[in-house]
């Protein structure tokens, strides 16, 4: 208790000089997210003029859990001994943008912290800069439509659910000649390049990635083929893992539906070929100040590592998108359990990456004035291809959190949690206790 009184009065100490802003739909679920913000740029007043403008983000997150560690092993769900911890993460961001003229920007994404962990040597390693530019870009607006070089923004397209935001090499085309309501993105991504400067020769992995989408007055849907050529290794032959996919979000009066498949297929290195499917769905219906909704999501599992199909979904450490968060412990950032995103361990458990898993959520929010939000959900998670002698129970979730806009740019938000913890971490073993688990999160945050 001591340890939760002392995060809550930490934060109040620093409400003067905390940053970033927060969603408050589901207010708390995903407090340690950073929401991308843009600076709003006035166009040049005559030809020649160029404008900078800036926007910037500070988040300050503090979480209290117990029993156990943040880690990848799930908390330490199966330690016999009763443990907590609690901790601070902190990031601050700067979005400049230079308006050359009305065609022309350069823009980009500058980190000073980067989701640091109080009392950690941040800036000590190669993954722990101080100062990183994640983005630097030029936008230039021409008559055949809109293209992006640089390293830009390189998440996912669609929803959050296989989206891991990170920074790219891409050259990026949004022609403009299509049909009205009808849109398209071209581009190619350089993934990785090894043979520049030597005598060798096809040693680069190289991403190709087009989409075609139609926009109606009720929503959007777009389809997408994503295409990476692999050819690092000089001992295979080059090899060509790719994605479809197809995804929609679309509101009908008082009731919004968003889903999204993702198809793997292709080869997963040189001998093993993909064939691994990713499921969402999220149906909301608001009524006055409530929302009420369900979502459901399923990644397969793959019962047969030796053999020549790779059908893991969540692959090898990476989970669910990054920034999906609709439960705060199976798949919050803290927790390492469906999402790899825990910035004091990143990656997910081998065993979960491999079994899969299917959920569903029942969820509700209440708007109590234009400042104050309250939410709640509870879900159910299990595996979807256990290994030989587990049990497919990742267990029961419900969660509570609330959100208040504190001035026009500062929000606070916190969220607990409980996890029911089900017999997979068991590992097969009935005799081997687990714990159930229980998570206190919240951030203060501003933009700018």
């Amino acid at each position: 208790m001591k340890k939760v009184l002392a995060t809550v009065a930490a934060l109040g100490l620093v409400l003067g000089v905390t940053a970033n802003a927060l969603a408050l739909d589901k207010p708390g679920e995903q407090a340690e997210v950073e929401t991308t913000t843009a600076p709003v740029v006035a166009q040049p007043t005559a030809p020649g003029v160029a404008l900078w403008s800036v926007a910037g983000q500070w988040v300050l997150a503090g979480a209290y859990l117990s029993p156990g560690e943040g880690n990848p092993a799930g908390a330490h769900l199966t330690e016999p001994a009763d443990s907590n911890d609690a901790w601070y993460l902190y990031s601050f961001k700067i979005l400049p943008v230079l308006q050359v003229n009305d065609k022309i920007a350069l823009k980009g994404e500058l980190r000073f912290i980067d989701r640091c962990v109080s009392g950690t040597s941040c800036g000590s390693s190669a993954s722990e800069r101080d100062v990183d530019f994640k983005q630097l870009y030029m936008e230039w607006t021409s008559p055949w439509g809109k293209t992006r070089f640089g390293r830009t923004p390189a998440g996912a397209w669609g929803s959050k659910f296989n989206n891991n935001g990170t920074q790219g090499d891409r050259l990026m085309w949004w022609p403009n000649m299509l049909p009205e309501n009808w849109g398209a993105l071209i581009f190619t991504q350089k993934l990785s390049e090894v043979d520049t400067g030597t005598l060798t020769s096809d040693q680069d992995s190289d991403g190709y990635y087009i989409d075609l989408s139609y926009k109606a007055g009720f929503g959007k849907t777009i389809g997408a083929l994503w295409v990476a050529r692999n050819a690092t290794n000089a001992a295979t032959e080059p090899f060509t893992s790719m994605q479809f996919r197809l995804g929609g979000n679309y509101t009908f009066d008082a009731i919004s539906f968003e889903y999204e498949l993702n198809y793997d297929f292709g080869e997963q290195n040189a001998t093993q070929d993909e064939k691994a499917l990713g499921l969402y769905g999220d149906l909301g219906y608001k009524m006055q100040d409530w929302k009420l909704g369900f979502l459901a999501f399923y990644a397969s599992g793959d019962d047969n590592l030796a053999d020549n199909d790779a059908e893991a979904f969540l692959g090898t450490a990476r989970g669910t998108g990054i920034d999906f968060n609709p439960f705060q412990i199976l798949t919050g950032d803290y927790m390492n359990i469906l999402n790899g995103d825990n910035p004091l361990a990143p990656g997910i458990r081998s065993d979960v990456a491999n079994a899969g898993v299917w959920a569903v959520q029942g969820y509700a929010s209440f708007a109590m004035s234009p400042a104050l939000s309250l939410s709640g959900y509870v879900g159910y998670a299990a595996a979807n291809e256990e290994p030989t002698g587990y049990d497919s129970d990742y267990g029961i979730e419900a969660g509570i959190g609330m959100g208040y806009k504190l001035m026009d740019n500062l929000t606070y938000n916190a969220h607990f949690s409980y996890l029911f913890t089900g017999d997979f971490f068991k590992e097969g073993i009935p005799a081997l206790e687990t714990h159930d688990v229980y998570l206190l999160a919240h951030a203060l945050s501003m933009k700018f």
